[in-house]
């Protein structure tokens, strides 16, 4: 009788965990690490001037922490009542990060940090403040890169990366990242 107590006792266990899954094996969670591609835009104000900003890049994340965003950043910026400037960028920013629950701590490494114009067309400008504000916009961007910033992460699976982050003004903005096999890695 004993062992059929033991052997009804197993069977009713397996049926118990076996209802909890539903037949499902459970994967693992995904993990943060890989080779991403993203597009992004964004707008801010600087000197007076609104500039919209577009780009597209990679993003590396490594296990030991580290990361690569790497972009190509077109800025549009109208300068008075007819001046339009396009600036492009060359955007490398070597990085720090770290997952917590669904806080994601990203931060620049600011002696590793490079943003370079790469070109740059203009219209109805005057050439020097053209320059001038080339040089403003990487002195802005590179102060703030080793900052190390809070992001949501809103998703996580094998295929996308996604976070967000609120401003203090209250707006939010959103990064859509789509993991793709780098060659490096084959």
């Amino acid at each position: 009788m004993k062992k059929l107590t033991t052997f009804c006792a197993i069977v009713l266990a397996l049926i118990v965990m076996m209802a909890f899954t539903n037949g499902k094996t459970t994967e693992p969670p995904a993990q943060v690490e890989g080779h991403y591609v993203y597009v992004h835009a964004f707008d801010y104000d600087l000197q007076g001037y609104h500039l919209d900003v577009h780009e597209s890049g990679t993003m590396d994340f490594f296990p030991d922490g580290t990361a690569v965003d790497s972009a190509a950043q077109m800025y549009s910026v109208m300068m008075g009542d007819s001046g339009k400037v396009v600036y492009v960028f060359n955007y490398v920013s070597p990085s720090r990060w770290n997952l917590d629950g669904e806080d994601f701590y990203f931060s620049g490494i600011k002696e590793s940090f490079r943003m370079e114009l790469i070109d740059c067309s203009f219209v109805g400008c005057d050439s020097a403040r053209v320059a001038e504000l080339a040089q403003e916009i990487i002195k802005v961007v590179s102060g703030s890169i080793d900052y190390k910033y809070k992001f949501h992460l809103d998703t996580l699976t094998e295929e996308k990366m996604q976070w967000s982050f609120t401003y203090r003004d209250g707006h939010s903005d959103t990064w859509k990242f789509f993991r793709k096999q780098n060659s490096q890695s084959k």
